[in-house]
């Protein structure tokens, strides 16, 4: 989910040095919002500030360097400020694993793919779109589908681990699965995407109910081992769907 978003913004847009020091502001900037998570957690305890002081100030150096060189990208601050706000108050009165804190901290992932690859247009690359499409749709339909797959697989991996016995949520997390399945068919029929990247996502939908359902039936938990692995395959997957 960290690594991801923005490598697919750089392979749609075509990489320039300065991805670089985006690559570094985001994947520090990751370090740092969870070195803060463990200080926070730890009542601030001073022998878990010095990775926050260090991660953090690397990010900010970084994020400062690239913004003077391309202060265009200012313009992604009014989608990044409220997503940062929420997770930072989730984070300060420990809640960092609500739902809430989970889902603003993949939406501002999924937002790396539009920023590396404006930063591309901005560096004097001109993409071309896919599939029929001009290029800036074209990478907001791979956003939606990037980010809607790690947003479906946080919730996947809860319907096995912390909520398996919740089948309400279960059936939320496959009808939500659905949901983004039907949207890709159609984005299929219209000739937007491969008929290949529908298949995945309606294989995502039936994969996160059966083996919840598998489970709760067996009254086992699958092992978090085998989740993982899963998780790999669905998400090379997905990345080739894409790109087909």
């Amino acid at each position: 989910m960290v690594a991801l978003p923005p490598i697919i913004g750089i392979i749609l847009g075509g990489f320039t040095p300065a991805h670089l020091l985006l690559l570094i502001t985001w994947w520090v900037g990751f370090f740092a919002f969870f070195a803060t998570t463990t200080w926070v957690k730890s009542r601030r305890k001073p022998k878990f500030r010095k990775p926050v002081v260090v991660y953090s100030s690397i990010t900010l150096v970084a994020g400062a360097i690239l913004l003077a060189w391309y202060p265009g990208l200012f313009v992604w601050a009014p989608a990044f400020l409220p997503l940062m706000a929420i997770a930072a108050w989730e984070t300060w009165h420990r809640r960092d694993r609500s739902e809430l804190s989970n889902v603003v901290t993949i939406l501002a992932g999924g937002l790396l793919t539009p920023v590396a690859f404006h930063l591309s247009l901005l560096a004097g690359h001109e993409p071309a779109g896919r599939h029929g499409l001009d290029a800036w749709p074209w990478v907001w339909l791979a956003t939606v589908s990037i980010t809607g797959y790690f947003i479906g697989t946080a919730w996947y991996v809860k319907t096995n681990i912390r909520r398996r016995e919740d089948r309400p949520f279960l059936v939320f997390s496959t009808a939500y699965h659905v949901v983004f399945a039907i949207f890709f068919t159609y984005a299929t029929i219209q000739g937007w995407m491969s008929i290949f990247h529908a298949i995945v996502w309606w294989l995502l939908a039936a994969r996160t109910w059966a083996v919840a359902d598998y489970g709760h039936r067996k009254n086992i938990r699958i092992k978090p081992r085998l989740i993982g692995i899963g998780e790999i395959v669905t998400t090379v997957l997905i990345i080739i769907g894409l790109f087909l």
